[in-house]
Parts: structure tokens; C-alpha cells; sequence
């Protein structure tokens, strides 16, 4: 099928996408689903799938077929890993390769971000980072920037990095502030629930209660 990338790529058909997701729900895993466009997100909806890899980026902000999905998304109790600094890079040309979007695919996206949003699905921050763009880390912060641009609030991009993504995916030992779990703190300079832009200004990193030592 021909993506929103504007090359044609193979996608899974609906019937291999169903059987997919039925074996891994027998072994107790959960199945996200790697998805671009509209077409492909009903793909995953109709198998069953537990996430959504992306969203779509195909329908105009504003459309009215993009809020009815984003309404379905939310009836199946499916969550959406974001990745709008993925499309924002591609859009702008930064990926010199033929996994171009078209022009628009980043408005699109953002349009996409805040029918989901509105609709109360649950959002978790991701970059979806090849080796060409966005950069490894880094894009994650601008991740958290594009959230807030698209409506959310900074706790809740805060939540869609930790918390959200913790819970989603059965990570019982993290994603939190408490005692028992797992002490992976990041000490940033201001105060992040108000100016999302702080989480870059990182002052001390501790993995496993040990703080990391600057190379």
C-alpha cells in the first residue's frame, strides 16, 4: 500500500494482523501495532491490538473521520505512543532517505495528537528514533515540547514520559516516586510541571538509586 511516506510499503493484512494478535494474547503479551494511516489504525482496532505505534498523519486536522477514530481508539482501551518529533524531522526534510513524508504529515499528526487527546486516550511520549532522526535522547525533550504545543499540559506530558508508559506496559517496579521501586531520578534545573523545556536542563541522573557519574 502506498503510506503516508509517500512509497509504497508493505502492510499486514487484516487477517494476519488478527491472527498476530490473537497467539500473542494467548501467551499473555501485548501487541502494538505499527501504524501511519488511518486505514492501517482500523487494521490494528479490528485485531485487537493493546497500542498504536504512531498516529496517523494522513487525515487533515479538523477532519471529522480523524475524531470518530480517535473516539474508537479510546472505546478499545488502546493507547497511542506519540511520536510527533519523528514526523516533525521527516516533514522537514532531516531523513535523507526514501522514507520521506509528504509534505503536511507533521500537521497532520499534530491534528491527530489533539483529537486523541480530547477524545481521553492515553498518550505515552516516543520519537520512534532511526539512525537519521530525531536524535537518540534529545528527542525526547522536543517530544515533551510538541505535546504541550498540541494541548497537553506539562504534567501530563511529564506522565505521557513516565508514569503512563510504566503502567501500559506492566513496568510495576518504575514510573513512580516511591518507596520499593526502582530510584531512577532525573534532577533538572526549574521546574518542569510549568515549563516543559526544564526536563533538558539536566543536572544530576541517578539509575538504580546510583548517581552517574559525568564521562
Amino acid at each position: 500500500m502506498t503510506g503516508s511516506h509517500g512509497a509504497d510499503l508493505p502492510a499486514t493484512t487484516p487477517d494476519v494482523a488478527t491472527a498476530l494478535t490473537e497467539a500473542a494474547h494467548d501467551v499473555g503479551l501485548r501487541v502494538v501495532a505499527h501504524a501511519i494511516t488511518a486505514a492501517e489504525v482500523g487494521i490494528a482496532l479490528d485485531a485487537g491490538a493493546d497500542g498504536l505505534a504512531h498516529v496517523w498523519t494522513d487525515l487533515a486536522p479538523g477532519d471529522p473521520a480523524s475524531r470518530r477514530l480517535a473516539e474508537r481508539v479510546r472505546a478499545q482501551g488502546v493507547f497511542v505512543v506519540t511520536t510527533l518529533a519523528y514526523f516533525e524531522a521527516i516533514t522537514a526534510g532531516h531523513v535523507e532517505t526514501a522514507d520521506r513524508a509528504r509534505p503536511g504529515s507533521s500537521a497532520g499528526a499534530a491534528g491527530a495528537l489533539r483529537d486523541l487527546h480530547r477524545a481521553g486516550v492515553p498518550l505515552l511520549a516516543g520519537t520512534d528514533a532511526t539512525p537519521f532522526a530525531p536524535a537518540h535522547g534529545a528527542g525526547l525533550h522536543r517530544e515533551l515540547e510538541l505535546l504541550t504545543e498540541a494541548g497537553l499540559s506539562a504534567e501530563e506530558a511529564l506522565a505521557a514520559a513516565t508514569g503512563l508508559p510504566a503502567r501500559h506496559f506492566g513496568l510495576d517496579d518504575r514510573g513512580r516516586i516511591a518507596p520499593g521501586l526502582r530510584a531512577d531520578l532525573v534532577l533538572v534545573e526549574g521546574d518542569p510541571t510549568r515549563d516543559i523545556t526544564a526536563t533538558g536542563a539536566i543536572v544530576d541522573v541517578w539509575r538504580r538509586g546510583v548517581r552517574q557519574t559525568r564521562r
